[in-house]
């Protein structure tokens, strides 16, 4: 067996095909005699996958159900007759594009904080928003006069669906609580912002 499919990449990157949701791979065939079959690996984490397809002695495989939003990362590997399997091949990312949005719709909704206002010696408050789409998401907390106080979150890969993970202890970057008064929480998926309005108080 070779200890990796050197044809793979190559091929990949002259035939994949990504459409909306699905990638189309085809390889050049290994020539070892004892060749039985190939493996497919993907997921949305490097070296991590999650799906694999055993496609026999095809030399070509749709890898589809691809969630836009995402980067995934695709490998394969050969095995023999005797079930011994190969290393993995190089790697081969890609990304899957979020539809545009269209009229008035909106990536995220429903954002706001709770409680509000609050207390940060005593509490801390959490950031709720929902996502239509599976996106990267940055949190930032400013002052009355726009100015940075604290990142909370900065580009950080976000599921679809109701968020609450993410709060403010009323602190800055620095570690140091911030003083009585209105603060905006700026919530970005790099396609749209919301600013929402956060009230300290002790």
């Amino acid at each position: 067996m070779k200890r990796y499919l050197q044809q793979l990449i190559l091929a990949c990157y002259i035939f994949g095909m990504v459409t909306p949701s699905s990638v189309l791979l085809q390889w050049n065939a290994n020539e070892e005699n004892d060749l039985a079959g190939y493996k497919v690996y993907w997921g949305i984490e490097s070296r991590k996958y999650k799906f694999v397809a055993n496609v026999g002695l095809d030399t070509s495989y749709t890898v589809s159900d691809l969630q836009p939003g995402y980067h995934y990362y695709i490998s394969a590997t050969s095995y023999d007759h005797a079930g011994n399997e190969s290393d993995y091949s190089e790697e081969v990312t890609f990304y899957i594009e979020p539809p545009e949005a269209t009229g008035n719709s909106s990536f995220i909704t429903s954002c706001y904080n709770f409680p509000n206002p609050f207390n940060p010696q005593s509490e801390i408050t959490r950031i709720r928003y929902q996502l239509e789409l599976p996106l990267p998401v940055s949190i930032k907390i400013l002052d009355a006069n726009e100015q940075l106080v604290r990142t909370l979150v900065d580009k950080s890969q976000k599921t679809v669906g109701e968020h609450t993970e993410d709060v403010w202890d009323g602190k800055n970057d620095d570690g140091y609580y911030v003083p009585n008064g209105l603060y905006y929480g700026i919530i970005e998926t790099g396609k749209e912002k919301h600013i929402i309005k956060i009230a300290v108080v002790n």
